[in-house]
C-alpha cells in the first residue's frame, strides 16, 4: 500500500487466543490518519458502548503513523489507544523507540487487543505471521 502504510491490522482477542489479519479499505487510511486516526475510528466503530475500562470488552491499540518507520523526525514514535480507566472517555499516549518501526516491518499498521488472557502470555510476531505464546516462565523475572 502506498503513502507509508502497511495495509494491515491484527487483532488478538486475549480470551479465546484468536488472531484475525485485516486488510482495511483504503479509504480508512485516506479519513483517518495516522495511529490517533484510525485508532479512534476502530475504537468508536466497534468496541462496545459503555464497556469497561478495565474489563475485557475494553481495546487497547498500538499503532504506527505513516512516516513511522522513515528516517524523518519522529519516525519512530507509536500510538496507544484505549478507553480510559480515569475518565471514562477517549486516552491515548504515544513512545517512541522500537516498536513502532518494528511493527511496520513486521507487516502491520497495528495491533488491537480485546479479552483477558487465563493464562501469562506473550504476543510473537515474526515476518508478518502472528502468534500467542505461552509466557509463564516470564512471571517474576526481572525486565532488565
Amino acid at each position: 500500500m502506498a503513502g507509508g502504510n502497511m495495509g494491515k491490522l491484527l487483532f488478538v482477542n486475549l480470551s479465546t487466543g484468536e488472531i484475525n489479519v485485516e486488510t482495511p479499505d483504503e479509504s480508512l487510511y485516506k479519513n483517518y490518519l495516522g495511529g490517533y486516526g484510525i485508532g479512534v475510528r476502530i475504537l468508536y466503530s466497534r468496541q462496545k458502548a459503555g464497556a469497561d475500562p478495565l474489563g475485557p470488552d475494553n481495546m487497547l491499540g498500538l499503532l504506527a503513523g505513516p512516516l513511522t518507520g522513515t528516517a524523518v523526525p519522529t519516525g519512530a514514535r507509536f500510538a496507544a489507544v484505549a478507553k480510559s480507566p480515569l475518565t471514562g472517555g477517549w486516552g491515548d499516549a504515544n513512545s517512541g523507540g522500537e516498536f513502532g518501526p518494528y511493527l511496520k516491518f513486521a507487516g502491520f499498521d497495528g495491533v488491537f487487543f480485546t479479552g483477558i488472557s487465563p493464562k501469562a502470555v506473550y504476543l510473537l510476531i515474526d515476518n508478518g505471521k502472528a502468534e500467542l505464546k505461552d509466557a509463564v516462565h516470564l512471571w517474576g523475572q526481572d525486565s532488565y
